[in-house]
């Protein structure tokens, strides 16, 4: 249940825990129809991965931008770990991110990463997947491991804080089994019956 907690929401998932930085250990978003917004936190040189679902690549936008005080980027990549597409600066200005579904090919499970500047993603090899720059520039990966899959992120930050990721075109990477619907759908009704008795 309490990985199910992000998903009593609707369309927002709460981070819970901590998210992973790596594929076998990113957080499953779970629940029904679109994904708006992914809430979450940062700590020290941390690094948060999530997998959803891109519904519709022509609709797909995520953004940070007036999501989070801090100096963000955002990562994209496919099923199999490797990039897709990144974004550090919002190219219509602010430190915050910006991502779309030029690079996307088609709808499907993709893992998106938030990082704070400049915790960036490497090979096996330790060889960045995306070179440093231009920063205001939605690329494909164009660094010298550009071909090969996450294993790692290297460079060091401070203490990032909260964040919030706005998303559309997205959903949640699962769907919950028809028995977790029905305690959602309970827990659901519960806290709106808490609500009403507190008004």
């Amino acid at each position: 249940m309490l990985a199910m907690s992000g998903a009593a929401l609707g369309d927002v998932w709460n981070e819970v825990g901590d998210a992973g930085e790596l594929l076998n250990t990113a957080q499953i978003t779970i629940g029904t129809g679109s994904l708006d917004a992914i809430n979450g936190d940062h700590g020290t040189s941390d690094v948060d991965l999530y997998c959803i679902r891109i519904l519709d690549p022509g609709r797909f936008i995520a953004t940070t931008t007036g999501g989070t005080s801090f100096d963000t980027q955002l990562f994209l990549f496919g099923a199999d770990g490797r990039g897709v597409s990144h974004n550090d600066d919002n190219p219509n200005g602010g430190l915050q991110s910006r991502l779309t579904g030029q690079f996307v090919q088609a709808p499907g499970i993709y893992y998106l990463a938030i990082s704070r500047y400049n915790r960036d993603p490497v090979d096996g090899a330790g060889a960045l997947i995306w070179a440093n720059s231009p920063f205001n520039v939605e690329r494909a990966p164009d660094g010298p491991g550009a071909a090969n899959p996450l294993a790692g992120w290297v460079n060091s930050n401070t203490a990032g804080g909260a964040y919030t990721i706005f998303l559309e075109g997205a959903g949640f990477c699962e769907v919950p089994a028809p028995g977790a619907l029905a305690l959602l759908g309970l827990g659901g009704l519960t806290l709106a019956g808490r609500r009403r008795r507190r008004a």
